[in-house]
């Protein structure tokens, strides 16, 4: 928030907009937009004559350390949508300081919002509608794999271009929010009805939060309404947290990948494999989107308590990781689920009603715990310790170490696979994922088989190895590795095409889960 001066400020620059220059470079032209986080200009880069939209942030660039705070993540969100090369997420350009503000050079893209686009037009068929959530989900998968949430996925912060694609934009408050669901003037962070249960309840977000986000704007789009939205903000929130969603007939074929998507509890939603299947098949004119994604449960060690994470902004899980309902964990791990149970409404109201909710789950998980001690149920023994970490591996920078975890010999290692997609030639080849090409496409590349790490595995496969030593005995990860490690190491990740010249054409990342499994 700025002050009312601030604001004032504000409203007599944009009276002579046309006339500012900012960082010497950037002239301003007209207004398109303002929010709480900031003003989007159209403005003209004078140094490489073309139009560039420039975000002006409401944060001072001096002030207290909240203003300090709020500057990092700024600079932090900038630098993490700027790694994401991608056709659906907007382009960033630069990062400057002027008249004591942060402003943000982006891409400009010539077309209206899709919240615009359907209050001018109406509701958006369920084919076309798919078609643009399968642009989004993969701008998501492609922030998710740079290490960053979005935040605020909503049809105000999708833009169409000319051609009618989809363009995610504005994460600002992927950088601004202070990680709780509150800020220190209590102005709440986020669209409330976009908002996932999660962080409504101050919980654990992650790449599920951004996925519900999306089906909830999926469910506006196609439906011409917002499944949650009420007339008042605690009705808002209560909708959110405890309540179903209010579907329209005219999602037909969507429903089930949106009803799916808008599960209470991150565990329960499907993986983006799985949506991508469903809405290609409605994308496609298929009346059926087939059988529903599969939802993932959450993975723990037992020992391990329960722990926001250091940095609200990374995708890492922490000591956690996700496994596909129908595979088993490790004996030494147990699910747990965060399911949000209907309430009755007999509890307090609005935000009362959620701080209740919080506080009696925590008495609860206590008072069971103690009672399992006290009956023996529970071993006093020490349990196998296990270590996950998030680990995004890029397909330029060769053999990359996985940090956070050690290994030592008899552990049992186990290398997931979560999301993303890469490619060897992004100029003639296709994104592949951690299994590498089909053979075909694999015979294509023979000319350059000399660039293959492992010659007998196909080119865009994940490899991994125990030491930095060539020699080093090389694995085929694929979505799944499992192994007892034979020798102390270090565990080494990386695509199978060598570093160097080799790697020059290559595009994107995967996002892996890897846990290590140590018996006292």
């Amino acid at each position: 928030m700025i002050s009312e001066d601030g604001d004032h400020q504000a409203a007599t620059r944009a009276e002579r907009g046309s006339e500012r220059l900012i960082a010497g470079r950037y002239l301003l032209r007209d207004v398109l937009g303002r929010g709480g986080m900031g003003t989007v200009w159209r403005a003209h880069d004078e140094l490489l004559d073309r139009p560039v939209a420039v975000k002006e942030l409401h944060i001072l660039t001096h002030g207290d350390e909240e203003h300090r705070i709020r500057l990092r993540r700024a600079i932090r969100e900038a630098r993490a949508v700027a790694r994401v090369p991608h056709p659906h997420v907007v382009g960033v350009h630069d990062l400057v300081e002027s008249d004591d503000r942060l402003w943000i050079v982006m891409e400009l893209v010539e077309g209206p919002s899709l919240a615009h686009r359907i209050a001018e037009s109406g509701p958006l068929t369920p084919q076309h509608t798919a078609v643009l959530g399968l642009q989004l989900l993969d701008a998501l998968e492609a922030v998710h794999a740079a290490g960053t949430l979005h935040r605020d996925v909503k049809p105000a912060n999708v833009l169409l271009r000319g051609d009618g694609n989809a363009v995610l934009t504005d994460f600002g408050i992927a950088a601004l929010d202070d990680g709780e669901f509150l800020t220190s003037t209590g102005e709440l962070v986020g669209s409330l009805e976009y908002m996932a249960p999660e962080r409504v309840m101050g919980w654990e977000v992650g790449p599920a939060s951004d996925l519900w986000s999306l089906g909830a704007a999926l469910a506006t789009v196609c439906g011409g309404q917002s499944p949650f939205r009420r007339p008042a903000r605690p009705a808002t929130l209560h909708a959110v947290a405890y309540e179903d969603p209010a579907l329209s007939e005219r999602l037909g074929p969507l429903r089930p990948v949106v009803e799916a998507l808008l599960r209470k509890s991150p565990d329960e939603r499907p993986a983006a494999a799985g949506v991508r299947s469903a809405l290609r098949r409605v994308a496609a004119g298929e009346t059926d989107a087939g059988p529903l994604p599969t939802p993932t449960v959450r993975v723990v060690r037992p020992s391990a308590p329960s722990a926001p994470s250091a940095d609200a902004d990374t995708v890492t899980r922490g000591q956690e990781r996700l496994v596909p309902t129908g595979e088993s964990a490790p004996t030494a791990l147990h699910t747990t689920s965060l399911r949000l149970a209907p309430q009755q409404s007999s509890r307090p109201r609005g935000a009362k009603r959620l701080w209740w909710a919080l506080v009696a789950t925590a008495v609860l998980a206590a008072g069971v715990g103690g009672a399992l001690f006290a009956t023996g149920m529970l071993p006093f023994k020490k349990d196998p310790k296990t270590t996950t970490v998030s680990q995004v591996v890029r397909s330029t920078n060769g053999w990359q170490r996985v940090t956070g975890v050690s290994v030592q010999r008899g552990d049992q290692v186990t290398v997931r696979f979560v999301s993303g997609e890469w490619t060897v030639d992004y100029r003639s080849k296709p994104m592949t994922g951690p299994a590498g090409y089909d053979a075909t496409v694999d015979k294509s590349l023979d000319g350059a088989k000399s660039c293959k790490i492992k010659p007998s595995a196909r080119f865009g496969t994940l490899l991994a190895r125990l030491t930095d030593r060539p020699e080093a005995p090389l694995h085929t990860v694929g979505r799944k590795l499992a192994f007892r490690a034979a020798q102390t190491g270090t565990l080494h990740l990386g695509i199978n095409d060598a570093a160097g010249p080799c790697s020059q054409d290559n595009r994107g990342a995967l996002t892996m889960q890897v846990s290590v499994t140590h018996q006292p």
